[in-house]
C-alpha cells in the first residue's frame, strides 16, 4: 500500500486556521485598551467565535492602513477578522472573567484586544 497521499486528496485547512478555533492559550500577557488590564498569561481565551470578517468590519480601512505585512506590504480586507471570545483579565490586583474583542489578521496575528463592556461590569 502507498503512503503517500494523492495531490488532490490533500487535506484543505481554513486560510487562518487560529481565526477558527474554539480556544487559545495566552503564553504572554496581552494588553488590553483599558489602562492597566490585561489577559492573564497561563489562561486560556475560550468560546472563540468570528463575528465579523472582510468589508463587514467597520475599522477594516483603519486596520489595512496601520498593520502592514512584515514585507511592508498592505493586506486586503478579506484578510481580517473581528472575533470575540472569553477570557480572565487581570489588572495585577483583582481578576475578572469577561468577554473580549480582537481582530485578527493572517501573517499579523492577534491585535487591539478589549474588554467588552456590559452594564454589571464597571470596566471602561
Amino acid at each position: 500500500m502507498d503512503d503517500k497521499i494523492p495531490l488532490e486528496e490533500e487535506f484543505i485547512l481554513p486560510r487562518d486556521l487560529s481565526a477558527m478555533a474554539k480556544k487559545f492559550f495566552v503564553q504572554t500577557e496581552k494588553s488590553l485598551k483599558q489602562d492597566g488590564w490585561f489577559i492573564k498569561k497561563g489562561s486560556t481565551v475560550t468560546g472563540v467565535k468570528v463575528i465579523a470578517s472582510g468589508e463587514k468590519i467597520r475599522d477594516v480601512k483603519r486596520l489595512i492602513g496601520k498593520y502592514l505585512l512584515p514585507n511592508g506590504d498592505k493586506t486586503e480586507a478579506q484578510d481580517w477578522y473581528k472575533c470575540r471570545g472569553t477570557a480572565i483579565i487581570t489588572n495585577g490586583k483583582e481578576e475578572r472573567l469577561t468577554e473580549i474583542h480582537w481582530y485578527q489578521c493572517e501573517n499579523i496575528g492577534k491585535i487591539e484586544f478589549k474588554e467588552k463592556p456590559r452594564g454589571d461590569n464597571h470596566a471602561t
